[in-house]
Order: structure tokens, then sequence, then C-alpha cells
């Protein structure tokens, strides 16, 4: 089916450079699509011949779908207390990870599937069209395998595109050592690699250091899946060298990383993803987001929506939030499309909108992308499509 789009205001299509001007054009512009896919973007109105089927956003900005790289969206119970307790600056007793675990445990399908179900809805209303999605709050092979399978429950009638991630390793389960925890993550590998299509490990010094980091993404490697690396977010790990060294997809978090780093992500394939989020409310370091554009390397942005620390899938907040702590308002939009898509290897697929590439598509409530900075997190959109697939806010 063909169909055509077209508008009057911006349209940001991602096709330039992050520091650049994405390829903007000012209206009129048309996007044409057929069977979910874009076969054309050009300046000016409709020519003959072009489909009867239109779809004029008027004024809005018109951006491809954000992708949403790093979630935690499937878990049970509430740490909201713990929240409280560290911005009061109190020690972080709470039970983190653990505690959600085993809130996660007594929780039954149905309302785990109900709850990720509702955060992906979340996501979807403020323009997220492709997301990735982590396991990691069972830490068994069965409790693994449970929210594996249930994130694609839960994805299964929605529109969007839903990456799942293996996160075994993220945590030291009671009568464990992170050796032990290391080994049980490999050894389910030949059962959860069908229901994955990456992954992760959180790599700490005293957590999974990188000797255990190494075995544990070289076994998901063999098994093919992509890998990720939750990498120097509370201490300066080696996680980041790791993650180019293993030609990791993606080394996330990076608070504790240096401007020496970021040279060594630009000469290599691995993305840095930002999680501004979590880096602003934890207060143990900001990314250096500034050092990475400069020296080249490729920037996505995250949510980073968990259980614990950072509740929203939110990417227009996070493009905000991004722009805080030293993003471009050009560089936030391109790390939340373009950046991201790289970041699950789907910058053939999604992130742009060029001939070929996906039709996720959407048109805003505002007029400029620097309404995003100047109003973090509350740009809405006022359509969108999926695939060429139109769903209204």
């Amino acid at each position: 089916m063909q169909h055509a789009i077209t508008g009057r205001g911006r349209l940001l299509p991602m096709t330039g450079p992050p520091s650049g001007d994405l390829g903007t054009i000012d209206g009129p512009w048309i996007i044409l699509v057929t069977d979910g896919v874009v076969v054309e973007v050009r300046p000016g109105g409709l020519r003959p011949g072009d489909p009867e089927s239109v779809t004029d956003v008027g004024a809005a900005l018109c951006t491809p779908g954000l992708v949403d790289p790093h979630t935690h969206l499937v878990f049970g119970g509430d740490r909201s207390d713990e929240a409280a307790a560290r911005a009061r600056g109190e020690r972080y007793t709470g039970g983190g990870i653990l505690r959600t675990v085993a809130a996660t445990e007594a929780t039954p399908d149905d309302v785990l599937r109900d709850g990720l179900r509702g955060r992906l809805g979340r996501a979807m209303a403020t323009g997220t069209t492709t997301i990735e999605v982590k396991s990691g709050y069972g830490l068994t092979a069965a409790a693994e395998i449970r929210l594996l399978r249930l994130i694609g429950e839960a994805a299964a009638p929605l529109p969007l595109r839903v990456a799942r991630t293996y996160l075994g390793a993220h945590a030291v389960p009671p009568g464990m050592t992170p050796a032990s925890q290391a080994q049980a993550v490999i050894d389910a590998l030949p059962q959860v690699a069908s229901l994955a299509d990456h992954i992760d490990v959180f790599c700490e010094p005293d957590l999974f250091d990188v000797s255990l980091a190494r075995s544990i993404l070289l076994a998901g490697r063999a098994h093919g899946l992509g890998l990720r690396i939750h990498a120097d977010q509370l201490r300066r790990s080696g996680a980041l060298s790791l993650g180019v060294e293993l030609g990791a997809r993606s080394v996330d978090h990076l608070e504790q990383a240096t401007a020496d780093d970021a040279r060594l992500l630009a000469d290599s394939g691995t993305v840095a993803t930002v999680l501004p989020g979590p880096a602003l409310l934890l207060r143990g370091g900001l990314p250096p987001v500034r050092a990475l554009f400069d020296a080249g390397a490729t920037v996505a942005l995250g949510s980073d929506a968990n259980a614990g620390t950072f509740g929203e899938p939110s990417m227009p907040l996070a493009i905000g939030l991004g722009v805080m702590i030293g993003c471009s308002v050009e560089e936030a939009w391109w790390a939340a499309t373009r950046g991201a898509a790289a970041s699950l290897g789907l910058a053939d697929t999604v992130g742009c909108l060029g001939p070929g590439m996906a039709a996720d598509i959407v048109a805003w409530d505002v007029e400029h992308e620097g309404a995003a900075a100047m109003r973090p997190g509350a740009i809405r959109p006022v359509r969108a499509w999926f695939a060429g697939r139109p769903r209204s806010d």
C-alpha cells in the first residue's frame, strides 16, 4: 500500500551528521511510503503520480520514531522509598536489585505482563517506536527465561519493535559468588539464546569484573547474541576497553569514562550509550558527552527506565536531560534516533528517514526541535506511524 505524509513545518530526517543540520528540510515536504518502508523524502508538495492516500501533519515538527536502547522494564514491586532515601543523602541500604528480584519472583505472570505492557504503552505515547528491554530481575536460568518470555508476550500485540537482552549477570544472588553466577549465566545460554537478541553484563570490580565479563560475553557471542556492557558506571573498571576489544555493539552508562576513552570509542565500531536520567539522580558523575561527540564517537541516548533509580521510559525526557549534560539539541535528537539505532545493531532499519528505511515517523506538538530542551519530557506526538501504520497519541 502506498501513502504520502506531507507537512509545511520542519522535517528532521537524521540523514546528516549529529553536529550538522540533520538533513533538515523546511516545509513543504513529502515522505512517500510503500508497504511500511520509506521510498522517497523530498522538499515540495505532491506531484502527479503520488499516492492518493495522504496525511498532512501541518506545521508540526516531524522526525524518525525515537529509539530507546537501554531499559529494564519487566519487574515487580516498588522501590521509590529507596529513591527518597538517596535524595536525603542516605546510604544505599534499601535492598537494591535483589529486592526487585524477590518482588518479581513473587509477582504472577499476568501482573508482570500487564505492567510491562503498560510501560511499553507509555513509551509509545512519548514517541518511541523501537525499544530494548532487558531481563535481569530473575538471575536464575528459569527466572530469566520467564522474564524473556514475558517480554515477548507483552510486546506481541503492540506495533513497536522490541529487542530483548539477556542480563543474567545483573547481580549476585544469595549463596552465589560472582564466579559461580557468571558460570550459571553461561550454562543457561543454550536455553536462553533463542529468546534474546543481545547479552549484557553489569561489569564492576566487585561484581562481574573484566575477566568474568569477558567469559560471559564471549559465550554469548558464540550463541549468536549481540554484545552490550554496563560499563564504567560506578567505578572505572576497564569495561569500556573490553567492549571495544570484543567489538560490542554498545557500552552503556560511562559516568567514569574519560576523554581518552572517548578517543578509543571513536576509533571503534562500539557505540557509547549515555543514560542521563540515572546519572543525574545518582550523583556519581556524568558521562563525558562533550568529549565523546568532539572525538567523533557514535553516541546514543537511552532512558534506562528501571525498577530502582529512574522509572519512566520517556525518550523526550532523555533528550532534554541529554542537553542538560552537554549535548547540543541536534546531537541529542540524533543520539535518540540514529545513534540509538546503531546501539541496537539496527542502523540499516530504523533511526533515520531515507529510502529503504522503516517508515517509523513521529509528528510532534511543537514546531522546532529546540522545544525538547526548553520543555524536557513535555513534548508529545500528535501523529505516529509504526512501519507505516498510523497510530494517534
